[in-house]
């Protein structure tokens, strides 16, 4: 029984040290939400990233075009707020480099209530485009 338990305690060890990543949108949408893909989705881009350690840290980059309902649920869920002049863009230049991953001047730029939190969302309104850029623990 003693072999069996630390057998199974290492197992539990060993696979909460496990990074996961990947740069196909789907996977990384899935990643990131913990769900499917809903449907009426397009996926266009996506690059996730998962440390090793126990605790849960990630970095995730999504472009695609939800359903508007989503939008608006995830928005109000996540209470996010717009960005003002006085934000801080520290997250442009600790994120890495990506050619897709381009808002333009037409996208809104949202954040978390969190002032200290790095994660941003952008929406086009008029084109349904929207970028999420969010961390947790980097």
């Amino acid at each position: 029984m003693k072999k069996l338990r630390l057998l199974f305690c290492s197992f539990i060890l060993l696979s909460s040290c496990i990074s996961k990543s990947s740069t196909d949108a789907v996977s990384t949408f899935e990643y990131w939400t913990k769900a499917a893909v809903p449907k009426g989705f397009v996926l266009l881009n996506g690059e996730y990233y998962q440390s090793p350690h126990f605790t849960l840290e990630y970095e995730v980059f999504l472009k695609f075009k939800p359903t508007k309902q989503w939008w608006y649920s995830f928005k109000e869920q996540n209470q996010l707020v717009l960005t003002t002049p006085d934000d801080d863009d520290m997250w442009i230049e600790m994120t890495r480099p990506l050619d897709w991953f381009r808002p333009g001047d037409r996208f809104i730029e949202y954040r978390l209530p969190d002032e200290w939190n790095r994660s941003r969302y952008f929406i086009d309104y008029e084109k349904g485009i929207c970028y999420v850029y969010e961390t947790l623990g980097m």
